[in-house]
């Protein structure tokens, strides 16, 4: 895609006072809030836009606040499949309990239990696609044998698995019989027909958002999650190559759990499956592109801020970044550090943990009546308020698949900010009592700790520089192991919530393996 310089304003001035300087927090209220114009307003600039879009991704994987709903919205106006058709269907939770109240009765056996469940969710999903695309053809229309009703899509599929549970309780077959039936209709199949005919010439694009509820424990839910992660494999096989293209987004929080004690046969079922892990460069532009957005709508926009080049970092930090936040600082321990490696590293590398930051940056300079200037004790300020709500949300996350996980890392309250990974197994004994019964030992403490992100382990010390780079697992794929004799380091972001202990001379960057950070500068 070409530059975007000086693009077609995402807002208005009037729409811009309803806005905070970089944005909110959630992708629903900028929709609400811009409406068609969102478009505008969606950064084009991240690797994730063009391989959510390949044909062989059909799973995407991403933590809370990773950007799963903006990308999902980015499906309806992309470009690169011409005149494609996009269906959102968000808000599972409105017909989760009835997905439930159907899959309870399947047989607990995973192994019996998923493949009839994945069976539901094709049925959901061509029930779906055939009641967006009615108007396009009458062998579609016709095949709508649930009904057609308006009004919001969950809702819809709501209305549709009643009446799949009412055939179920009105015969004597079982769920995969009835399915088989239902399939075997001659209006289906000539709906099914006519839609790939329709998807040569305008490509559909269903995207599933997440399950809200994804607490491990829950066998049924779980059961449903790996289902419908099989029935995408199945799904983007038999269709992907004709035009009709599935997106599933999960929980990251949930993800490696789902994979290693629930999906059958993982490596059929998980393939190509992309993670939201954003590089610190992508975080930058997206940052910068939004107060960009906001300062042209607010005519505050200063004048080297103008022709930014936004596919070249290097002039996204000279005229949108350096400008407003400066070039360095002194952090809180007195250290020098570059001003967005000072930000960045306060968060888990997620869009939402640094909007919410660079707000609260922005809240303290138009106290200080310097916006759109921000003053370094401002930053440093902010970023040890703000910090804590980011903290929290994380934590939160997990309260499903932990319970009690707010109340097991208080036992982290007082850790020096690097330590020795034997520490931990001394930590993991207070907790004991917060675990569910037969479910403490040292090696799920420290396993918990890690995939929060709280604590992770330093690849590299260098004391004389004031730095150590550390490895977390949010950043990673897969797990990542604390041994006793690792060198840990506690993020930054929960050095206040967990009254962490500063007391070395040293800045822990949790972003050490991108080809970015020397760009970005560590320190003076």
């Amino acid at each position: 895609m070409a530059p975007q310089t000086d693009p077609p304003l995402a807002m208005n001035r009037q729409t811009a006072k309803l806005f905070s300087p970089f944005g909110e927090a959630d992708c629903e209220s900028e929709v609400k809030l811009l409406k068609q114009e969102y478009s505008r307003y969606f950064f084009y600039h991240t690797r994730f836009n063009n391989i959510a879009l390949d044909p062989n991704v059909f799973l995407i994987v991403g933590r809370r606040g990773a950007g799963k709903t903006a990308l999902a919205q980015f499906f309806m106006f992309q470009k690169q499949m011409q005149n494609a058709i996009a269906i959102d269907v968000d808000e599972p939770v409105a017909f989760e309990k009835l997905l439930e109240d159907i899959t309870f009765s399947v047989t607990r056996s995973r192994e019996v239990a998923i493949p009839r469940i994945a069976k539901i969710w094709q049925f959901i999903i061509w029930s779906v696609i055939f009641r967006e695309l009615q108007e396009y053809d009458p062998r579609i229309r016709a095949a709508c044998i649930f009904g057609n009703r308006d009004g919001k899509l969950t809702t819809f599929i709501r209305h549709a698995l009643k009446a799949l549970l009412n055939r179920l309780l009105q015969t004597e077959d079982d769920l995969l019989d009835e399915l088989e039936a239902i399939f075997a209709d001659a209006r289906i199949r000539l709906g099914m027909e006519a839609t790939l005919e329709l998807a040569r010439r305008r490509p559909v694009i269903v995207a599933f958002d997440t399950l809200e509820n994804y607490a491990v424990r829950d066998t049924t839910m779980m059961q449903a999650t790996a289902a419908l992660i099989q029935c995408g494999a199945e799904f983007n096989r038999d269709y992907a190559r004709q035009g009709i293209h599935i997106k599933i987004f999960a929980m990251a929080e949930v993800f490696p759990f789902l994979k290693q004690e629930v999906i059958l046969n993982p490596l059929k079922s998980i393939r190509h499956e992309v993670y939201l892990h954003w590089r610190p460069k992508d975080l930058m532009r997206l940052i910068s592109w939004r107060f960009y957005n906001y300062l042209h709508a607010m005519e505050t926009l200063l004048p080297e801020s103008r022709h930014v080049d936004w596919d070249q970092p290097q002039s996204v930090l000279e005229k949108m970044w350096y400008p407003y936040f400066g070039r360095s600082l002194r952090n809180a321990q007195g250290l020098a550090e570059r001003t967005f490696p000072f930000v960045l590293r306060h968060t888990q590398m997620r869009p939402r943990q640094l909007i919410v930051l660079c707000n609260a940056i922005a809240a303290a300079a138009v106290e200080r009546k310097s916006f759109p200037h921000f003053q370094p004790a401002d930053i440093v300020k902010a970023l040890q308020q703000g910090q804590y709500a980011i903290a929290d949300e994380v934590v939160n996350s997990y309260s499903s698949v932990y319970p009690r996980v707010s109340r097991i890392i208080e036992a982290l309250s007082g850790l020096p900010m690097l330590f020795k990974g034997n520490e931990l197994d001394k930590r993991a004994k207070l907790t004991a009592s917060e675990w569910p019964p037969g479910e403490y030992s040292p090696y799920s403490f420290r396993q918990l700790v890690s995939e929060l992100g709280i604590i992770g382990r330093v690849r590299h010390l260098n004391t004389e520089a004031g730095y150590a780079e550390a490895d977390f697992e949010y950043s990673m794929n897969g797990h990542l192991p604390l041994q006793v004799g690792d060198l840990c380091a506690v993020h930054p972001m929960f050095y206040r919530k967990l009254n962490i202990q500063v007391n070395q001379s040293v800045r822990v960057y949790p972003f050490p393996d991108h080809e970015d950070f020397e760009v970005l500068g560590r320190g003076e």
